[in-house]
C-alpha cells in the first residue's frame, strides 16, 4: 500500500465566483498500513501554485502519489510545459495535466486496475442472498473492490485563468479505477462550491443529511413515496447561499475544512483529515495568492507557539 499513499485521504474544495478562485485543502495524508491500521502524518501539502507568479493553482485528494513521482513533481513538470504558451484556457490546462499524469498512473498501477475491473463486472456481494449467487463477489472479494477502489481513486481540481482572458474558471480530473480502467474524466466548474475527498460532513452540515443516509432510507423498504419526494424533503433542510464575494468564500471554504475536521476528531470514524489547513485565492486583478499556507518548520513546531 505504500505506492498509494494518502488513500482516501482528504477534505478538498473550490469556490468560483466571479472575483476569482479559493482553493482549500487539510494536510492529513497516510503514508503506510501498520498492523494496527493506516498510519497518518499531518504536515501534507495537497495545495499548490502552479509554477511562480502565476495565475493558476491545484488541489489533489486521493491516492498521495504515483509511483516514483511525487504530486509536487508532476505539478512542476506542468508548469514547465505551460511555459510555452500553448494552452490558453484552464480546461485545456486540466486535459494536458490529464493526459500527463495518466501515462504514469496506468503503468504503476495496470495490474491493480485490471483486477479491480475483474472484480467489478462481478454482482456485488449481498449476505442477505441464501445460499450466496455463485457469480458474484464473495465476501472477501467485495473487501479487496471496495480497498482497490479506494486505493487507486485520484483527483485534482485545478483554478484560475490564463492571460489575456481574466474570466476564473476550474477544472476537476478525476481517476476512478471503476470508470474505463481509470481514464480521467474532466468536469468544468464555472461557478460554486465543490468539496470532494471527504465530503460526508460538509453534506451534513450543509444539505442536512449525507448520501449514506438517503440510501438507507431507500433501501430500507419502508418509504413508499417516489425518490423525488424524499428529495424534496432533503432540499428543505439544505442551508442553501448566494454566490459570496471573496472573502466570505475564502470563510466559508474554511468553516467546512476545519468543521470537517473537528466532526472527524470527535467521532469514531478514521481521523483521515487534519492538520494544517491550507487557502489559496487568485483573484481577477492578483496571481497565486496564500490565505494559509504551512512554513517548512510546522511540523518541528507541531502547534508551538512562535
Amino acid at each position: 500500500m505504500s505506492s498509494r499513499a494518502g488513500a482516501g485521504v482528504t477534505i478538498a474544495a473550490c469556490y468560483v465566483n466571479l472575483e476569482g478562485i479559493v482553493l482549500g485543502a487539510d494536510s492529513t495524508s497516510s503514508t503506510y498500513i501498520a498492523p494496527s491500521g493506516f498510519h497518518y502524518l499531518n504536515y501534507n501539502q495537497k495545495l499548490f501554485e502552479i509554477g511562480e507568479g502565476s495565475t493558476l493553482g491545484i488541489v489533489t485528494w486521493g491516492l498521495g502519489s504515483i509511483g516514483a513521482l511525487s504530486h509536487r513533481t508532476q505539478i512542476a513538470i506542468l508548469a514547465d510545459n505551460l511555459k510555452t504558451g500553448a494552452v490558453t484556457n484552464v480546461l485545456a490546462v486540466a486535459q494536458l495535466f490529464a493526459a500527463q499524469v495518466y501515462k504514469t498512473y496506468f503503468a504503476v498501477h495496470a495490474g491493480d486496475l485490471a483486477r479491480c475491473h475483474a472484480l467489478q463486472v462481478k454482482p456485488a456481494f449481498d449476505k442477505t442472498t441464501t445460499p450466496p449467487d455463485p457469480n458474484a463477489r464473495t465476501q472477501e472479494e467485495e473487501t479487496e473492490f471496495n480497498n482497490l477502489w479506494l486505493g487507486l481513486s485520484l483527483g485534482f481540481c485545478i483554478g484560475g485563468y490564463i492571460f489575456p482572458d481574466r474570466t476564473p474558471s476550474a477544472a476537476q480530473i478525476q481517476f476512478d479505477p471503476t470508470v474505463n480502467s481509470g481514464t480521467p474524466t474532466i468536469t468544468p466548474i464555472m461557478c460554486g462550491s465543490r468539496f470532494w475527498g471527504a465530503p460526508k460532513i460538509f453534506c451534513r452540515l450543509i444539505k442536512g443529511y449525507d448520501p449514506g443516509l438517503k440510501d438507507a432510507i431507500l433501501k430500507s423498504g419502508k418509504w413508499s413515496a417516489s425518490h423525488n419526494e424524499l428529495d424534496a424533503i432533503f432540499a428543505d433542510q439544505e442551508l442553501i447561499h448566494s454566490i459570496l464575494p471573496i472573502r466570505e468564500a475564502v470563510d466559508f471554504i474554511h468553516v467546512c475544512i476545519y468543521s470537517t475536521i473537528k466532526a472527524l476528531k470527535f467521532s469514531p470514524m478514521p481521523q483521515i483529515c487534519g492538520g494544517p489547513i491550507e487557502l489559496a485565492t487568485i483573484t481577477t486583478d492578483r496571481k497565486f495568492r496564500w490565505v494559509r499556507h504551512k512554513e517548512w518548520d510546522s511540523a518541528i513546531l507541531d502547534g508551538e507557539n512562535r
